[in-house]
């Protein structure tokens, strides 16, 4: 019963300060239904931080009872080389070399 009551609790303070932080977007308010969509998705994936003073969000106290979050593809190596070359032309790369000697 409090699990449950404390998750109601973090949810709705959670919607709270979503509808804040998003009432300040230049792009404008979201509707009822995108805000409703976001809570629902959420609430499902346990993006929503604990009841507490963790600072923690669900999935992160309760890994086994969330989806996994897909893993966040790296750079291939060919790719770092490339933007090594392109700051050694644009000289980027001499800046931060020499400001670390």
């Amino acid at each position: 019963m409090h699990r449950k009551y404390f998750s109601t609790l973090a949810l709705a303070l959670a919607a709270l300060a979503a509808g804040n932080a998003l009432a300040a977007e230049a792009s404008g308010p979201k509707t009822r239904a995108q805000v409703l969509t976001e809570l629902a998705q959420a609430q499902r994936s346990g993006d929503i931080v604990a009841y507490g003073e963790s600072g923690k969000k669900l999935n992160e106290l309760y890994p086994s009872q969330y989806p996994a979050k897909p893993a966040v593809q790296g750079k291939t190596r060919a790719q770092v080389l490339a933007e090594l070359a392109q700051a050694k032309r644009s000289g980027e790369y001499e800046l931060i070399n020499h400001s670390h000697n």
